[in-house]
């Protein structure tokens, strides 16, 4: 009998603390984050690109109450290159069109609330507000209608920035594997009111780790 009461001590002693979202943590969170996006010209009207990238995110949270978490994040994405085929626009010489070519990056950040749900794995479900900058640089208009001679129309393009007004349902999971540890996969659809792309898809894989305040 005693040494069956020690090893149920040693198994639970082992296990992961089944901790719900307790009110007064305070989670400091950061990791990668992989982004999908509508990607569409910086000017004039032409074709979108569906492209994907890399990037990464830093965010803090804290629970109001065991199942209500509210929080903020900043998040970067790395520079990608885009060809827009098809893109026409007016220049000094009359309208032209051809291929754009750009270097894009987006960083901004957002704010909001989660419902929580669970022990050690955790739902969070939840809306957040926020805001996105887009710059564009190594814009290029080309001239591609003869194959054998692509060559650049020679405008002189300038670099581009736009902001845009973020709004992004949340849903994922959360393992608490420790008192003070987590990891989360939380992806985010993100609408853009504004700049140039309308609808994206983030999803930031994070480590936490969380104080107990009060």
């Amino acid at each position: 009998m005693r040494i069956r009461a020690v090893i149920v001590s040693l198994v639970i002693a082992a296990s992961p603390a089944a901790a719900a979202a307790d009110r007064g943590a305070l989670t400091l969170e950061l990791g990668p984050a992989l982004s999908l996006l509508n990607a569409t010209p910086s000017q004039g009207a032409g074709s979108a690109t569906l492209a994907t990238g890399g990037g990464g995110t830093l965010g803090v949270r804290y629970a109001l109450s065991n199942a209500l978490e509210v929080g903020g994040f900043a998040v970067w994405e790395a520079p990608a290159d885009y060809f827009h085929s098809e893109v026409e626009f007016a220049a000094p010489t009359g309208r032209v069109r051809g291929t754009l070519t750009e270097r894009a990056q987006r960083y901004g950040a957002l704010a909001g609330v989660h419902y929580v749900r669970g022990f050690v794995w955790r739902l969070h479900l939840g809306a957040e507000l926020g805001w996105t900058r887009e710059t564009f640089t190594r814009r290029d208009l080309l001239d591609v209608s003869d194959p054998a001679n692509v060559h650049s129309f020679g405008l002189g393009l300038q670099d581009r920035t736009t902001d845009a007004l973020v709004l992004a349902p949340v849903a994922g999971v959360e393992w608490q594997f420790s008192d003070h540890w987590s990891v989360s996969v939380t992806p985010r659809v993100q609408f853009l009111v504004g700049g140039t792309s309308r609808v994206g898809l983030l999803v930031p894989v994070t480590v936490g780790y969380s104080w107990f305040v009060f």
